[in-house]
């Protein structure tokens, strides 16, 4: 029997991560306790875990660090499937050691792994190893 799976919205791993709305929070917990037992399958995408850490960052002003190991909680969760997840975990990894927001992260990790050259006026590459930045006028 095939399982059934969702994609996930960054408000379920809010709800799940900060359990700012009881009633919520226990039926997203709910929900994630299936997939980890195996009876559904679950997946998002990179974008959507950029908006939970914005939120986390923004609103509920939370350390980077502690992002960094919710984005790990989030990755180790069983039958939790997310597009581009190498990338991803690399991303993480860099925004865990970095000042550079998450999405640039993601970018650097997908330069490298799919062995791009970057284009880009933004400086904050320049700050990570593996990375060569090139601005536009200078490709020829």
């Amino acid at each position: 029997m095939t399982r059934k799976t969702y994609f996930l919205d960054a408000n379920i791993f809010l709800r799940f991560l900060t359990g700012d709305d009881r009633r919520k929070a226990e039926a997203c917990r709910r929900l994630i306790q299936k997939a980890v037992d195996g009876n559904l399958a679950l997946h998002t995408h990179p974008m959507i875990l950029a908006e939970v850490v914005w939120v986390l960052e923004s609103y509920y002003k939370l350390p980077r660090q502690e992002i960094a190991g919710k984005l790990d909680l989030i990755m180790n969760t069983p039958n939790l499937s997310i597009a581009d997840e190498s990338a991803f975990a690399h991303a993480v990894e860099l925004y865990s050691e970095s000042k550079i927001d998450l999405a640039d992260c993601f970018a650097a990790a997908l330069t490298i792994q799919e062995g791009h050259a970057l284009l880009s006026y933004d400086r904050d590459f320049d700050k990570l190893e593996g990375i060569k930045r090139t601005r536009p006028e200078d490709v020829s």
